[in-house]
């Protein structure tokens, strides 16, 4: 749910990457997301990240668990847990490593502040802010990306299941239409059959090289403040950076 998936251009949310604190809230969601289409002849009919019509309800939270993981001979292996706790203004990002069961980063975006905590550096770095600028895309804002997909020939519907008791398509990547930094690699997804709602999604490279899957589980809560409080990182030092 990285928002602006397609773009090449480094933005997250309208804001170049070059900062620090915002390229490591992308090397965060790198971890949790596998790479995306770009599509470029259809990119103006594609749905527009921000839009008012696909943020998440007043007074809701929306609660997604994204468990991701990637084998093959020439990746490097992984298995990993992304829990994201989204409103219209805050946005919780938690990444677990599932071989190890230990958080390999937790953001916290507000209003007023970013704040991303990574083991590897055993470090909370904290940027004040003006405005809550969120690097993720609400469930409605995917699946309309979705149904786009198939309507403009991007994706392709292959096939039909069930998932949670509901009618879903199977859709597969069309050569020439979706384009990525793999030509040679393959995208499949499963979506509701009525919502377009994303459940899960596969990235592969011909002959076992590379696999990616993604499942993806989301619910709405009602908005609460303790959704977005960061976690207690015993020994982790904070630094603060000019906004």
């Amino acid at each position: 749910m990285m928002r602006d998936g397609w773009r090449p251009d480094p933005v997250v949310g309208a804001m170049n990457i070059k900062s620090p604190i915002l390229t490591a809230i992308v090397l965060t969601l790198a971890a949790a997301t596998p790479a995306a289409a770009i599509a470029h002849d259809d990119h103006a009919n594609l749905p527009k990240p921000g839009a008012a019509k696909y943020a998440v309800p007043a007074g809701k939270v929306e609660h997604s668990i994204t468990v991701s993981e990637v084998a093959g001979s020439k990746a490097v292996p992984s298995h990993m847990r992304h829990e994201l706790w989204l409103s219209r203004n805050r946005a919780r990002s938690v990444t677990t490593d599932l071989k190890t069961g230990k958080v390999t980063t937790e953001t916290v975006v507000t209003a007023r502040e970013t704040r991303i905590f990574s083991a590897e550096t055993r470090r909370v770095t904290v940027q004040k802010t003006r405005r809550a600028s969120i690097p993720w895309n609400s469930s409605l804002f995917e699946a309309a990306v979705q149904r786009a997909y198939v309507e403009h020939g991007i994706t392709k519907v292959i096939g039909e299941t069930t998932v949670r008791g509901r009618r879903a398509f199977i859709v597969e990547s069309v050569p020439g239409k979706w384009v990525s930094d793999q030509p040679e690699g393959r995208t499949t997804a499963v979506v509701d059959a009525e919502t377009y709602t994303l459940y899960e999604r596969t990235s592969t490279l011909p002959d076992g090289a590379f696999t990616q899957k993604q499942t993806t589980e989301t619910e709405l809560l009602r908005g609460a403040a303790g959704h977005f409080a960061m976690g207690r990182h015993k020994g982790a030092k904070v630094r603060h950076i000019a906004r």
